[in-house]
């Protein structure tokens, strides 16, 4: 039956790793060189031989390399075709990847930002809790007044009549100032006036008498 038929081929086994875009694309950049080599090589023996002589020898040979030179040539272009499609490819990739790339981070920050509102709680929780705050606030200003208030307050003492006769005493000082009868820097209140001037040591204060004749 194998004889009739053949046997059946066994599949091809990966040798390895498929080349990347990359390393296809570089692989042409070297053939391509390997020609532009050849082809400048080509056009020196035709001139070579064009130069050295005119027999037909000297023309089959140039002749010769003029097709070896349109082969390289055919060559070269066929492969920079496929050079410019593979880089074409290349790009593609990229584009893609970048825009996986771009789409997973955004997925990411998307899902911390949920994660990140969710610990918030919300608007709601956040106007309670400016609320809670406000109130604390009040509370603290409520005490904070509480803790001023002065109880070293003489029994009977009116806060009114006080303010009403501080408000006087400014005004009288004011239309003092304004006239010109304010008192000045040696004035005393009577009560702290000056006590006499002593007397000489051992003098007596003349005895008051009639006078003698």
């Amino acid at each position: 039956m194998n004889r009739l038929f053949g046997a059946a081929k066994a599949p091809l086994k990966a040798s390895g790793p498929a080349p990347s875009l990359t390393d296809a694309s570089g692989r042409i950049d070297s053939r391509v060189s390997d020609l532009d080599v050849k082809i400048q090589k080509c056009d020196a023996d035709i001139r070579r031989y064009m130069t050295t002589g005119s027999g037909s020898q000297q023309k089959q040979l140039a002749m010769q390399t003029m097709k070896r030179k349109k082969m390289y040539e055919q060559q070269r272009d066929q492969i920079l075709a496929t050079q410019f499609n593979i880089d074409m490819l290349a790009g593609a990739q990229e584009q893609a990847e970048l825009t996986a790339m771009t789409v997973e981070a955004m997925g990411a920050g998307t899902k911390d930002l949920r994660q990140r509102f969710a610990a918030m709680g919300g608007a709601v929780d956040i106007e309670g809790m400016m609320d809670d705050m406000a109130d604390l606030h009040d509370e603290m200003s409520e005490i904070n007044e509480a803790l001023a208030t002065s109880y070293a307050v003489p029994q009977g003492f009116d806060e009114g009549a006080f303010e009403a006769e501080f408000s006087a005493l400014e005004e009288e000082m004011a239309l003092e100032k304004l006239i010109g009868a304010g008192p000045t820097a040696s004035a005393m209140p009577d009560y702290l006036a000056a006590p006499p001037a002593a007397t000489a040591a051992g003098a007596t204060p003349a005895a008051a008498g009639p006078a003698s004749s």
